[in-house]
């Protein structure tokens, strides 16, 4: 145990007042404490602290508000692409449809036969009768459409 100075002894005092001694003379501005000014002193202390952990924690909440922000940007971002993206698909896929309805047309199918393949409209068309085996092959003869 470390030894106890007299002028502890005295600060520890409740109301003491402070002994100025021959070792004591460097130390001029030391006053003894009294309950009221410690108690005063303490609240002030725990105020303090109370202000550091409140700044904190605004300055953190304010940290995590700031990167949810960034992140809802950040989403935002993707999907205005993902839109762009399927915007663009749309009109690709109605063009597709378009153009495959183009080809499939009846009149275009008919134009590139008689050009590209050579196919002639017949100036009468034959159309044949299914011949039925029981009956005799003389009434069924192919009629001729003019």
């Amino acid at each position: 145990m470390a030894p106890v100075s007299a002028a502890r002894l005295v600060a520890s005092a409740p109301d003491a007042q402070p002994v100025v001694g021959a070792h004591d003379a460097n130390r001029v501005g030391l006053t003894v404490l009294g309950r009221a000014e410690l108690a005063r002193r303490r609240l002030r202390r725990r105020a303090q602290l109370v202000v550091v952990l409140a700044a904190t924690v605004v300055a953190i909440s304010l940290l995590v508000v700031a990167a949810g922000q960034a992140f809802v940007a950040a989403q935002q971002v993707r999907l205005d692409r993902l839109d762009r993206g399927l915007a663009t698909a749309v009109a690709r896929d109605q063009n597709l449809q378009l153009t495959r309805a183009q080809l499939a047309s009846p009149s275009r199918i008919l134009r590139v036969a008689e050009r590209q393949l050579g196919m002639v409209v017949p100036k009468n068309v034959i159309y044949l009768v299914p011949v039925n085996p029981d009956r005799s092959t003389s009434a069924s003869a192919p009629r001729v459409a003019t």
